[in-house]
């Protein structure tokens, strides 16, 4: 399935040594009429992302960009699909704890607590995970080209 990118329009801010940038996509819908005359301060929607610079931009260049989309179902699945797996699986292991370890005794105790500590332990891992993919995920936009 290919990607639709989306083309936006941006300001830079300030560039790194290492080819990326920094971007206020810009809010177009109050730029109605201003002819380019408006700051950053007028653009309250705007965005503030990292971008690839391949073409070499300045500060304050007002450029072209192609933003790559995420997947929606992947994310989703993550974010809903882990705690719902573990509050089943939580289930099903103090159904087991009790049967089998405990003779049937305590099974709804045995059920809750373990669904929610495992319900927990997801949480703690989609935290930390989410961690690791802001530090380690490229950049989703790249800068196309110089409009001014």
């Amino acid at each position: 399935m290919k990607e639709d990118k989306q083309v936006r329009e941006g300001v830079v801010l300030s560039r790194t040594p290492d080819g990326t940038a920094e971007v206020l996509v810009l809010d177009l819908s109050v730029c109605e009429g201003c002819e380019g005359n408006c700051n950053e301060r007028d653009h309250d929607n705007s965005v503030k992302i990292w971008t690839q610079d391949p073409i070499g931009v300045s500060k304050s260049d007002k450029v072209e960009l192609e933003l790559s989309p995420r997947s929606f179902g992947k994310i989703s699945g993550i974010v809903f699909g882990i705690p719902a797996v573990s509050l089943l699986v939580g289930l099903g292991l103090g159904t087991l704890v009790s049967n089998f370890l405990l003779g049937g005794s305590y099974p709804r105790a045995l059920q809750g607590g373990l669904s929610g500590l495992l319900f927990l332990l997801s949480l703690v891992f989609l935290v930390l995970y989410d961690r690791r993919l802001a530090e380690a995920s490229e950049n989703r936009a790249v800068i196309t080209r110089k409009l001014n």
